[in-house]
């Protein structure tokens, strides 16, 4: 018996040993690159610039790290798969965040993928295109990317720099070819030219959907977006709030060049500001722009607040609630307060009384294309909601099983956040609820929820003025289901 036990220690110590250096696991890599990076290599250090070449594929699995230390470039001529999960983000950063690192640099014929994944620290420098695209920039190239995060990358390269986060450059050539940009967050973006998160030029076809564009600010044009010769940019869903352009025109978006057509459906743009210019909210030069159930409020410009038509700038706008620009056609407008549910902590869902809610449309064709089509099931009430949140009616008693007929988790908002976000989740029967905060290393952080429930749909605000910026996780509990969703906490 005694040999067994000491054969048990050595085998648990063996097993321990085994995890700490799991744990502590870490690749080291520079130039060519290619295959699989999995989770227990991570973080794989870039110790010079990396590079998938043409004819090869990097596959990055979710929860890797990789930790540029140095300013070195990624380079794709390749394909790039780096698809995290919502618990498991994939992180390209870096621990001197003065220096930064050169981003992530596609040139490529493939279609790259980039899903839950943070791009954060990236700065330009040299001459073109490396002076454009602090966290990544498309050349001629496109990609799928969803859910990621860009926050605090920088363009200002040789005081020439355009797109803080991304600049993209003759993408998309057709409706089954293009760039698309699906619930993604940028945030805290600069650039000392245009386009404070992004920087368009000569694209086709590029969609930005669910979007949130939220502190971002430039120099010259596009505290949040620049675009130059651009063709059917369609912005849908999405928020722009506290962006800014300092010396020029368009403090969330700008256009430039000829021939721009942009669209912005069910979007809301607020607090933005050109400091020194036109358009607090928007400035259109030779640009046809369509607006269609959106909320432009709010955004104070120099010389005109809102959107601005400058030179060659053209606007339609339908069910929408804004100051009607000079020069702009449209019917079915308004020009109210909407409302929004917490604007100075930048939540911009609306409230019960807000004029905004029921009055948008779900079906609009103009000139043969079909701008909005909705069904019932994707709003609330007799009509949409005008902005980029519908509004979700309190749930009386006698609703509650025919609303939270399973168990749901959703998605914390705002998030990132500081220093308060909201839960919600719904519960299907009565019975013990838990709800519980961890950080990265599993530890538990606070005990939101923890007591029997009625069946119902919950919602509770969560307070991190004691944590300091990083990942957490959220878990709900009760009987045999759990579900766990990550927070980002931003200060």
């Amino acid at each position: 018996m005694k040999g067994n036990k000491v054969k048990i220690i050595f085998i648990s110590t063996i097993a321990m040993l085994f995890l700490i250096t799991m744990a502590n696991a870490q690749t080291s890599v520079s130039g060519p690159v290619s295959g699989v990076w999995i989770v227990t290599g991570s973080p794989y250090n870039v110790i010079g610039d990396i590079e998938i070449q043409n004819g090869q594929s990097l596959i990055i699995e979710p929860g890797v790290e990789v930790n540029f230390q140095g300013h070195y470039k990624f380079f794709v001529n390749g394909n790039l798969q780096a698809v995290g999960t919502e618990a498991d983000t994939i992180f390209f950063t870096t621990d001197d965040q003065v220096t930064g690192w050169g981003g992530i640099r596609i040139d490529s014929y493939e279609i790259s993928n980039l899903s839950f994944c943070r791009i954060e620290y990236g700065k330009t420098a040299g001459n073109y295109p490396d002076n454009h695209g602090g966290g990544l920039a498309l050349l001629t190239s496109n990609a799928i990317i969803s859910n990621c995060v860009f926050a605090d990358n920088d363009a200002t390269g040789n005081n020439d720099g355009m797109g803080g986060a991304v600049y993209a450059i003759n993408t998309g050539n057709s409706t089954e070819t293009l760039t698309h940009f699906i619930d993604c967050k940028f945030i805290r973006n600069h650039a000392y030219g245009e386009g404070g998160a992004i920087k368009f030029t000569s694209d086709m076809n590029t969609e930005i959907t669910g979007c949130e564009f939220i502190g971002n600010n430039c120099g010259y044009g596009g505290g949040a977006i620049s675009c130059y010769s651009v063709i059917d940019t369609k912005i849908t869903n999405s928020l722009f709030a506290d962006n800014y352009t300092m010396y020029s025109a368009g403090g969330a978006v700008n256009t430039l060049g000829f021939g721009n057509t942009l669209y912005f459906i069910n979007c809301t743009l607020s607090g933005n500001s050109a400091v020194n210019g036109d358009g607090g909210a928007v400035n259109l030069v030779f640009a046809d722009t369509y607006f269609v159930n959106s909320i432009i409020f709010d955004n104070p410009g120099m010389y005109s607040n809102d959107i601005n038509l400058d030179l060659g700038g053209y606007a339609e706008i339908y069910y929408s609630n804004l100051t009607m620009p000079q020069g702009a056609t449209g019917s079915n407008n308004m020009e109210e307060d909407p409302q929004f549910l917490d604007p100075f902590n930048l939540d911009f869902h609306l409230v019960e009384t807000s004029p905004c809610i029921d009055t948008a449309i779900a079906l609009f064709v103009l000139g043969g294309d079909t701008l909005v089509n909705l069904n019932p099931n994707q709003y609330y009430g007799s009509a949409p909601d005008m902005g980029a949140f519908e509004y979700e009616r309190p749930v009386g008693i006698d609703d509650y099983l025919s609303v939270a007929e399973t168990f749901v988790l959703f998605q914390n908002y705002p998030n990132p956040f500081n220093p308060l976000t909201t839960i919600k989740y719904n519960v299907p029967q009565y019975g013990f609820v838990k709800l519980t905060v961890y950080d990265m290393l599993g530890k538990e952080v606070k005990i939101l929820v923890n007591e029997e429930k009625d069946p119902g749909s919950y919602e509770i605000k969560f307070d991190v003025q004691e944590l300091s910026s990083g990942i957490y996780f959220y878990r709900l509990e009760s009987g045999s289901f759990s579900q766990t969703k990550n927070l980002i906490l931003i200060k």
